[in-house]
């Protein structure tokens, strides 16, 4: 016999240690694991039968308990013992798998594959049975064997689980189930109940059949009756609805009564199953078809009702409301996320029925109110409840509002998005009009104050959401977002005058910063007032377009709030600074100016602001200002540039006063960068110029700038030697050589282009010289850049070979490169050892 290792089963052929794993096999603990070893062998076919025992009891338990036996209390498992899983016995004790073999199926899959595969052939015959023979076979003859087949079937339950065999119990009487039913339907073809309608006959039928499932579940305890008698007994009650012709409300109402008695057999089965779990009835187990039986007709409840309500029938009410009811008794015996699902559902049916109720006798636009009455209703009824039960209604009422806002979502976003439209068309509405005719050029708003009334009650039932489940902190912002959306809608809400919708939403924002700046609630969570008063001033800023009177005054009293607001917030600055250059246009328009000549007016705003910015990062405590101030100078200079874009001329001086503004920001030690934009911006100024004149030869106005700025990066190197090359020579280089290349580039003629080769080659010397940085690449690009542009017209007429010959001497250098790297390191290394 091979001897093989106890790790990997490897034949062993050489001690002291395996070939294969390297397991140490000599020694102390190597003795020990081969005692342990032969103790397993000696002790395995005697597991093997004690565990087969153990099921063969475990069955026979299932079915008939023996009552001379002593019962079994405080019985506690050996380690390893079932606990409640049934072990892997094979087929049987005669047909264990062999020792080291893995199954690929578990005994009870084996197991259940079979009875199932049985049973559904055994009721698959006796169906074709009760079909084929049906011609062939008297009356008394079909009865007669299909009584016989079916009582047989019915009796042998009863000897499978005396004998243990409970699965095969369940099999067989699923069978007899199906026998039954073929034996109504084979005495309806026998002419039994030939003068009643079909529907009548199947609902006594089911009924009979419902009455003999739980009748033989009394005597014989099956999990297959039990769940037979619970489906069935629905049938009943849905074709006798069937038969009368129910309208859909008295079928909600009846199957919804109907799931509440399933529900209720259920609760009693779960209450009897741990004082007869032992006996073998598993009487829990029905529980689980009835509530699926209720889910479905509570289901079947509220699409009936839904129907009756489309119809515009109010007595689809009473079947939602008999729904809630059911559901809300259903929530009592459930715990967890059960408990939460089911009591959310009474106060979306409640409402649903409300609303279908009030709505024949209310104004459309009303409607919504209902909703939120009743969710603030549902919140009341919450409070009363402990405070484990709370989560479900307070859910529900939260849905309820949400669809409450939905339906007015529309007015709400015309109401807040619609007076930007005013950016388009300005100063152009009769400001005698009212809120709701100016909320936007051409949109008259269709709402009305019940929306008002939606978002402040919506608000509502947030916070008093949070006040039953002690969740305030949380509901505190979902709530002042609900609540400052109905102070925006305010003005078209209650269909104001203009000027007092203007005045009611720069109050707001007034309020709003004095919250934000008030000391006593800088403790709270302020940062919501800041918002609420962006969005205010916004708002009103957009109305106050349609009229110019309105925003020469809006406009100005926005950019005192927002420099109130800076006081806090330093980035309010940036606001302001963007509101003083806006007043600035609107007056210049008032005034009669052009749009071009407009535009020229912000930029002393732009200069006005960058002077305050230097101001203040001058002044302790007010560098926080610096940074915002430049970026609205620098938006307010840029919106100048383009609305001059029209004009050549105006678009020129513009470019120069930015590139002046830019140039003097650039003084500061922290802004050096900025310098370049100056320069690029001064050359932008001066190509402008040229290409209005139709100037085709930049250089004799380039070059002095060139030469100059030049000069002047090279006295700022002197004075500050850690200044890089391209803030010091990138503007002057960039004067120097781009916009030859540029004029070359649209140039037929090659002279420009040929001249500018050796200049750029200039440059890119000097950079090696002074191993500076700006001229290599500037001059290289440049250079790049007209080698390729002299080089286009003759690529077609290069030989073939030009590109090997290109890609090999890339090759040859990157070698040499590598090469003399090599050398390098070599003599390096050579260097330090003769250290030593």
């Amino acid at each position: 016999m091979a001897v093989t290792c106890p790790s990997c089963s490897a034949p062993l052929s050489a001690p002291p240690a395996c070939a294969a794993c390297g397991l140490l096999l000599v020694g102390p603990l190597a003795q020990r694991l081969w005692e342990v070893d032969q103790r397993l062998a000696v002790v395995g076919p005697e597991r093997t039968r004690l565990l087969a025992e153990r099921q063969s009891l475990l069955s026979r338990l299932r079915g008939a308990p023996d009552p001379a036996a002593p019962p079994l209390t405080g019985v506690a498992p050996a380690p390893g013992a079932g606990s409640g899983l049934e072990p892997d016995l094979g087929l049987g004790p005669g047909l264990m798998p062999a020792s080291g073999t893995a199954s690929e199926a578990r005994p009870w899959q084996v197991q259940s594959t079979l009875l199932g595969l049985g049973a559904l052939l055994l009721a698959v015959a006796g169906v074709v049975f009760a079909a084929v023979t049906y011609r062939s076979l008297g009356v008394a003859g079909r009865a007669a064997v299909l009584l016989g087949l079916t009582a047989a079937a019915g009796y042998a339950p009863v000897r499978l689980r005396a004998r243990g065999l409970a699965d095969s119990a369940e099999a067989v009487g699923a069978v007899a189930l199906v026998l039954a039913v073929v034996d109504a339907w084979s005495l309806r073809r026998a002419g039994v109940g030939a003068g009643v309608d079909l529907r009548s006959y199947w609902a006594v039928a089911t009924a009979v059949l419902t009455a003999a499932a739980a009748a033989y579940d009394a005597f014989v305890p099956l999990r297959v009756s039990r769940t037979a008698a619970v489906l069935l007994a629905q049938l009943p009650v849905l074709l006798v609805l069937d038969r009368a012709a129910a309208s859909p409300a008295v079928v909600a109402v009846v199957v919804a009564g109907l799931a509440g008695a399933d529900l209720l057999v259920a609760a009693t089965l779960l209450a009897a199953a741990p004082r007869r779990a032992f006996a073998g009835s598993r009487s829990g187990r029905g529980a689980g078809p009835a509530v699926g039986c209720a889910g479905v007709l509570l289901l079947l409840a509220t699409a009936a009702s839904s129907v009756e309500l489309v119809l515009g029938h109010r007595s689809g009410a009473a079947g939602l409301l008999a729904v809630a009811v059911v559901l809300g008794a259903a929530s009592l015996p459930l715990t967890g996320r059960a408990r939460l699902l089911v009591s959310a559902g009474p106060v979306p049916l409640v409402a649903a029925a409300a609303f279908a109720m009030a709505r024949p006798g209310l104004p459309q636009a009303q409607q919504p109110l209902v909703l939120v009455a009743v969710a603030l209703l549902a919140l009341q009824v919450a409070a009363l409840l402990p405070r484990p039960r709370r989560e479900g209604p307070v859910a529900g009422a939260l849905l309820v509002v949400v669809v409450a806002l939905i339906g007015q979502a529309e007015e709400i976003l015309q109401a807040v998005a619609a007076p930007l439209g005013w950016l388009t068309e300005p100063w152009t509405a009769a400001p005698a009009r009212g809120a709701r005719a100016l909320v936007g050029p051409a949109t008259t708003w269709s709402g009305t104050v019940v929306i008002l009334v939606v978002l402040l009650g919506a608000g509502a039932v947030v916070l008093v959401a949070g006040v039953v489940l002690q969740r305030l902190r949380e509901a505190a912002p979902p709530a002042a977002v609900l609540l400052g959306l109905g102070c925006l809608v305010l003005p078209v809400a209650v269909d104001a005058s203009y000027g007092v919708g203007l005045a009611i939403l720069v109050g707001l924002a007034g309020v709003a910063v004095a919250g934000w700046l008030a000391p006593r609630w800088r403790s709270t969570p302020s940062r919501a007032l800041l918002l609420f008063a962006a969005l205010a001033g916004g708002l009103a800023s957009a109305w106050s377009l349609a009229d110019r009177d309105a925003t020469l005054t809006v406009l100005a009293l926005m950019g005192l709030l927002a420099g109130a607001a800076a006081r806090r917030a330093p980035a309010a600055a940036c606001v302001a600074g963007l509101l003083v250059g806006a007043e600035v246009a609107a007056v210049g328009v008032a005034r009669g100016l052009t749009v071009v000549q407009d535009g020229a007016c912000l930029l002393p705003a732009a200069a006005v602001l960058l002077a305050l910015s230097v101001a203040t990062g001058l002044a302790a405590g007010l560098a926080a200002y610096r940074r915002p101030l430049e970026v609205a100078a620098g938006l307010l200079a840029a919106t100048g540039t383009a609305l001059a874009v029209a004009d050549p001329g105006w678009l020129s001086w513009s470019l120069a006063a930015d590139g002046l503004l830019a140039l003097a920001l650039a003084l500061r030690a922290d802004r050096r960068q900025i310098a370049v934009v100056g320069a690029l911006l001064l050359s932008a100024s001066s190509w402008v110029r040229l290409a209005d004149a139709h100037v085709t030869a930049p250089e004799p106005y380039v070059l002095p700038l060139a030469a100059v700025a030049l000069g002047l990066g090279r006295l700022r190197r002197r004075r500050e030697p850690t200044t890089g090359s391209f803030a010091a020579y990138g503007p002057g280089l960039s004067l120097l050589l781009v916009p030859s290349l540029l004029a070359s580039l649209s140039d037929p003629d090659p002279l420009r282009a040929v001249l500018l080769l050796p200049a750029a080659a200039l440059v890119v010397l000097a950079g090696v010289a002074g191993q500076l940085r700006a001229p290599l690449a500037v001059g290289g690009l440049v250079l790049t850049v007209d080698a390729l542009h002299l080089l286009s017209p003759y690529a077609s007429a290069l030989p073939r070979w030009s590109l090997l010959a290109l890609v090999g001497t890339v090759l040859v250098v990157l070698g040499a490169t590598y090469e003399q790297r090599r050398v390098e390191l070599t003599r390096l290394r050579a260097r330090f050892v003769t250290l030593g």
